[in-house]
């Protein structure tokens, strides 16, 4: 009996891509990256079968190539060929080969040759003749530096306290690496609490967030980092924004965004705030929205896809998410014209290769701006003014007793001023020769409102670079982006001097309509003088808000443990005496033994504060500096190592 003849095939085409891209390879491919390489055969006769493919791939034409196997099989069948457009635009139709990590180094890249296996015997199946795939190139390129944080609130109606979930968190970093153009996400992540009362706005929480970033980076965090605030939607829905439009490099700007399970009739993976916030930090790149579904036409003339699609035809450019098995998310493809730029308020939400290539050039811009660096271990510190330290009780009496002595003290002793020099030169910053301090507030140019959130003395590093002037804002107005409207901060002296006057830019939010109040925040660093009596928020010639130092800060003299919520740990603080107007305070966490610090409360005014525990390490030591200020002036102290 004669074998039935097998089935043949033909090569059609090879794509090799990681977020979006097309048959020419046009779209820049990241070093380091997950890569897949989509292989199109067809068959041209025999019976239909299922077939596996491997492919060799070599980095030069010495390499003796490395084989792939694909990670998925494909039925063909010859009396039922789908065209190449078709099946680029669903996953399932094409062998699927993820490169290894090893071969997606900087260089070139070539696919040498594709043979086929019957999935069932493993017999190697006739492939017609077509040549050698394409060589494509890796360039190397930096990583996305983010720190997100979730804003807990509580409302009463409806009543309850509000939190993003773990989903959300992970969702959102999952989707910028595969989404955006980087190899890999640098993530961190803390609950804090929110200072606004709710319904708050975007521009609330953009100040916290902006006030945290800032005392960050004053101690030498990395000023690449982009914040981002996650507000669950449990107790009112936040519309999201970030707190402006960079038209150069400048990580400062800031972003909110709403988290939950909704799937807008489309997205059915348990969250919305990955796509939404990746949406919103593109805002921070500069990105614009293109003009469609209902958005401010920002970059209209811009864009290069009609619809906000894609791509114009299912010929060019398609989107590829390469997946997530940690979150159940398979492979799939985002066909261009079914799908839309991320930067849109369309439905089916990806990365257009238009939005990809902005933010990957943007990224090698920031790249270029100082890190920050901490103060070195090694490096002496003056020593600071005594503070009576509590000593450290034991455990917590069985018999109880007072609330407020339940709990065991901890050690309090005093911390070394945030204007460390070494920290300074370490990253190229000279100190100043009068103090710096950190403004945030909120400004409502249309009604001409405004009111100063957040004032805290920082280091020049936290200074913010300068926005080249004339660029277009997100009206497209080339005027500036208080659209002639000018704001002034107005610092009053106590020794008679003349006050300051120092214009400061307005950073509008992106999510305003034509007919929307343009409002946004004031986010500046300002020299203050040597007696400094107050800050004016002056819009248009008017004060609007006016923010006085409180007396000196007070000290804190002891902490202890105090009750908290669950997925936290509480704190209780003992000042040397009661709070009073114009004071607040901060705190920071370090799990390096004081060599980096990251801010998780600001403008806090009650003594009390809770740390949550999922950003650290089960082990962690985890040492706090509480940062108790004026606005003008500033003391700080560490509390004793407490391990998670």
């Amino acid at each position: 009996m004669t074998a039935p003849a097998p089935t043949h095939a033909v090569w059609d085409a090879t794509e090799v891509t990681q977020s979006v891209q097309d048959l020419q390879h046009r779209v820049a491919l990241i070093a380091g990256k997950v890569t897949v390489i989509r292989v199109y055969v067809s068959g041209t006769s025999g019976p239909p079968a299922g077939v596996r493919g491997t492919v060799t791939l070599i980095r030069s034409t010495t390499d003796p190539g490395v084989k792939v196997t694909s990670v998925n099989t494909i039925a063909l069948d010859p009396n039922s060929t789908q065209g190449l457009a078709a099946r680029r635009a669903d996953a399932n139709l094409s062998l699927n080969f993820i490169v290894p990590p090893a071969l997606t180094l900087e260089g070139a890249l070539s696919v040498s040759s594709v043979t086929l296996s019957d999935a069932l015997t493993g017999a190697v199946l006739p492939l017609g003749a077509t040549g050698a795939g394409p060589t494509v190139l890796f360039r190397t390129g930096p990583p996305l530096r983010i720190r997100v944080l979730g804003l807990r609130y509580t409302t009463t109606n409806p009543p309850g306290t509000f939190t993003p979930r773990d989903l959300d968190f992970t969702a959102l970093v999952s989707w910028l690496k595969r989404a955006y153009p980087v190899a890999e996400v640098i993530s961190s992540h803390a609950v804090i609490d929110a200072t606004a009362t709710p319904p708050f706005l975007c521009n609330d929480t953009n100040a916290q967030l902006a006030a945290i970033r800032n005392l960050d980076i004053s101690v030498g965090g990395d000023r690449r980092t982009h914040y981002i605030g996650q507000v669950a939607d449990g107790g009112f829905f936040l519309r999201g924004c970030s707190s402006g439009l960079p038209v150069a490099a400048d990580p400062s700007v800031v972003a909110s965004s709403p988290c939950g399970s909704a799937s807008f009739g489309w997205d059915f993976d348990g969250t919305y705030g990955d796509w939404y916030g990746g949406h919103e930090l593109g805002h921070t790149f500069g990105r614009l929205h293109p003009g469609f579904c209902g958005e401010s036409a920002d970059d209209r003339q811009g864009y290069p896809f009609q619809s906000g699609q894609l791509a114009d035809g299912p010929d060019t450019f398609v989107g590829f998410d390469v997946g997530d098995p940690a979150l159940n998310l398979p492979m799939k493809a985002r066909p261009g014209v079914q799908w839309h730029d991320v930067m849109t308020y369309c439905d089916r939400q990806w990365m257009s290769s238009y939005t990809y290539e902005g933010i990957r050039r943007r990224l090698a811009a920031e790249d270029a701006l100082v890190a920050g660096a901490p103060l070195p271990a090694d490096t002496p510190v003056s020593a600071a003014a005594p503070l009576a330290v509590a000593p450290v009780a034991g455990p917590p009496r069985p018999e109880g007793g007072r609330p407020d002595e339940r709990f065991p003290k901890l050690s309090v002793t005093p911390a070394p001023p945030p204007a460390a020099e070494p920290a300074l030169r370490a990253a190229g910053a000279a100190p100043e020769a009068e103090p710096l301090v950190s403004v945030v507030g909120t400004v409502n140019l249309t009604r001409r409102e405004g009111g100063i959130r957040f004032v805290n003395p920082v280091t020049p590093l936290a200074a913010q670079p300068a926005q080249p002037g004339g660029a277009a804002g997100p009206d497209g107005e080339a005027a500036g982006p208080n659209g002639g409207t000018q704001v002034v901060l107005r610092i009053r002296q106590t020794d008679g001097a003349p006050p300051r006057e120092i214009p400061v830019p307005v950073k509008l939010a992106s999510e305003l309509g034509p007919n929307d109040d343009r409002t946004g925040l004031v986010d500046t660093v300002v020299p203050v003088g040597a007696s400094p009596e107050a800050i004016e928020l002056v819009v248009g010639g008017q004060v609007v808000d006016t923010f006085r130092p409180g007396g000196a800060p007070p000290a804190l003299r002891a902490a202890r443990h105090a009750s908290a919520e669950a997925g936290a740990f509480g704190l209780a603080l003992d000042f040397d005496r009661g709070p009073e107007a114009g004071q607040t305070f901060a705190a920071q966490v370090s799990t390096d033994g004081g060599a980096t610090w990251q801010t998780i409360g600001v403008g806090l005014k009650e003594p009390t504060i809770q740390v949550d525990r999922s950003q650290f390490r089960p082990g962690d030591q985890v040492q706090l500096r509480i940062i108790s200020t004026n606005g003008f002036t500033s003391t700080a102290a560490d509390i004793q190592e407490i391990q998670v």
